[in-house]
């Protein structure tokens, strides 16, 4: 007659079973997390990629805005880099993109003939862009956090300055 009932082989199987369960449902491992935090990388750092872009479209179109322009630019050029996830060490390496490809990318937007309504649209970008970042930190890591909400307030800084402070 069989045995009937809780046996140590059976709890042991048990026991592993649930051990093997649990192990699995930890959630996302060390690479998955590393790729989501680059993926909110790359979207904050194309946001303000494009924030650059239209920067240096309003400086083409009106030159004379390049004194109180060109720290504000400086900043955001400083953001972009801060944004780009660490590179990866391949055997051949990606080629970078090339000065004109920015140049093309500007010419694409309109500018308005006026500098105060230059101006006011690129106050309008710089709070898209500070908005982006704000709305990214809420699931991000806590580093990539940190970084979104000072690039955040620089931003709104950057608001600032383009309607009510010196560049205006």
């Amino acid at each position: 007659m069989g045995r009937t009932g809780t046996t140590r082989r059976h709890a042991l199987i048990a026991g592993g079973a649930g051990l093997l369960t649990a192990c699995s449902s930890e959630g996302p491992g060390p690479a998955a997390v590393k790729k989501a935090e680059d993926t909110r990388r790359l979207r904050a750092a194309r946001d303000s990629r494009a924030l650059l872009v239209e920067y240096d479209a309003v400086l083409d179109r009106h030159p004379d805005l390049a004194g109180p322009l060109s720290p504000l630019r400086t900043a955001v050029a400083a953001h972009v880099k801060a944004l780009a996830p660490a590179p990866v060490v391949t055997a051949s390496p990606s080629p970078s993109p090339s000065p004109s490809a920015s140049a093309t990318a500007a010419g694409a937007l309109t500018i308005a003939d006026d500098p105060a309504d230059a101006l006011k649209a690129l106050a309008a970008a710089e709070r898209r862009t500070a908005d982006a970042h704000s709305a990214a930190l809420l699931d991000a890591p806590p580093e990539l956090a940190r970084l979104l909400a000072s690039l955040a307030a620089a931003g709104a800084a950057h608001v600032y300055l383009l309607t009510k402070g010196s560049v205006s």
